[in-house]
């Protein structure tokens, strides 16, 4: 089972709002993350940032994510999460996330062309309460027999289906998870630059491994029946 190993972490707790943006990354996203921090402070937002241990390649990285979020919630009681991946920028002041009464926040992609989850986990907002709690608890536990190249997204789906009887989700609105590539006219408050896209990923390695695998295969399949019918 995957652990959060985190070897160094920075915070800046302020009153003025009832949240707290946090984040969690390795080394080789230390810049994008500083960018980010740089944009909390511009709108003097309080923070939780986590440097952790490399888990050893993208997709188990991802799957930290739950074990962050449920760290910081126990780890500040007094304070909602807004959790932002590390490559996020915030463009504007975050007030909504003041006034958000259900348990969760998340933007709802299931039904959507193109999307392959039914929420997307880089922009999340988690009210401190039992319900909320509970939904990490079971992200967590959703994860504990999956494959190695599973992702943070897969074991939310499962984890959202269980709890959706006791949990308040409230839709969040697009210019909160903006995705810089993607035109979208309205007023933009988190933009994500989805740096992962450089990442190399288990799945495409096993993929390349397999295609190496099955040309092989072919090719000396068909050297052996040249050979034969000569």
């Amino acid at each position: 089972m995957l652990e959060l190993n985190q070897i160094d972490t920075t915070q800046l707790i302020k009153d003025k709002d009832n949240f707290i943006v946090c984040c969690f990354y390795t080394d080789s996203y230390h810049d994008h993350a500083m960018r980010l921090k740089q944009s909390l402070d511009q709108f003097n937002l309080s923070y939780h940032f986590s440097v952790v241990e490399d888990a050893g390649y993208w997709e188990a990285n991802t799957r930290l994510k739950p074990h962050f979020i449920l760290n910081c919630l126990q780890s500040f009681p007094d304070k909602d999460i807004l959790y932002l991946d590390a490559d996020a920028i915030v463009k504007q002041a975050l007030d909504y996330f003041n006034t958000i009464k259900a348990d969760v926040a998340f933007y709802k992609t299931k039904g959507m062309a193109g999307m392959s989850h039914d929420y997307l986990a880089s922009t999340m907002f988690f009210k401190n309460t039992e319900a909320t709690i509970a939904l990490v608890k079971q992200w967590i536990e959703e994860q504990v027999n999956g494959k190695k190249t599973q992702v943070d997204q897969d074991s939310l789906d499962e984890a959202m289906k269980k709890c959706a009887s006791n949990l308040q989700v409230e839709p969040l609105p697009a210019g909160y998870i903006k995705i810089f590539d993607k035109d979208y006219e309205g007023d933009i408050y988190i933009e994500q630059y989805q740096a992962s896209r450089g990442q190399t990923k288990l799945r495409r390695q096993n993929i390349r491994r397999r295609n190496r695998i099955i040309g092989t295969g072919i090719v000396v399949t068909m050297f052996v029946a040249y050979y034969v019918l000569w």
